[in-house]
């Protein structure tokens, strides 16, 4: 088997995550637009599937949009949650949230990409714009298919292969006229049909993948990073 490449610094991305979490509420909201966004595109995808799940795991959970916006749009959809994220401070926070919102919920500091949960042991596993930040993503969907019942669901948005190409782009255009080379200043995303192959090498039935498009404009670049 070959090894697999480490592009992203796993004990950075838990320090940001951590700082993240120490912001005042009113500079958490406004930078969190976007995982609200999608948060609720993945709850209104669930109100189409007519069941109930007894345990549902939220996977990379920050603060706990996710869930807030499944309770929102359908109360009696979950039975109990189970957040986990890198960060411990985020998973106070999701589950601050719950118990806010009057769901039963419980925490778990862990790798995403690196599963800490026996095999079926979720009705459903939701992960929020995390899973382009993973090592080794045919890994963690494969442990994520291993956490579910036979029956049970995996639903997740991440950001695809499209995405911040103007900036990709201008980055690269500005690196070349200064230094007459480039480097990759944009973290690799996973393009639709790869996304497929994943889902289908990771063992999932009936895998579904679609692509959305959100235009957001910032002020100025460095708004935006």
């Amino acid at each position: 088997m070959s090894e697999i490449p480490v592009i992203f610094d796993t004990a950075l991305h838990r320090r940001r995550r951590e700082r993240f979490a120490r912001l005042d509420p009113s500079t958490r909201k406004d930078a969190s637009f976007l995982f609200r966004e999608t948060a609720n595109r993945l709850a209104d995808r669930l109100l189409d599937v007519d069941r109930r799940f007894p345990r549902a795991l939220d996977l990379g959970c920050r603060t706990g949009e996710t869930a807030t916006a499944v309770t929102i749009s359908n109360p009696d959809k979950i039975g109990a949650w189970v957040h986990a994220d890198i960060s411990a401070a985020m998973v106070d926070l999701a589950c601050t949230a719950a118990s806010a919102n009057g769901v039963t919920s419980s925490g778990v500091v862990m790798d995403v990409g690196q599963f800490a949960f026996q095999e079926q042991s979720f009705d459903l596993v939701v992960s929020n714009l995390v899973l382009h930040w993973v090592n080794d993503p045919l890994g963690a969907l494969v442990q994520a298919n291993r956490a579910l019942k036979p029956d049970g669901l995996f639903q997740a948005a991440l950001l695809g292969g499209e995405t911040l190409t103007e900036l990709r782009s201008c980055l690269m255009d500005a690196e070349l006229e200064i230094s007459g080379g480039a480097s990759p200043r944009v973290s690799p995303m996973i393009a639709l049909r790869d996304a497929g192959h994943l889902m289908q090498r990771a063992g999932f039935a009936l895998p579904v993948i679609d692509i959305e498009t959100i235009d957001v404009t910032y002020d100025n670049a460095f708004r935006l990073m």
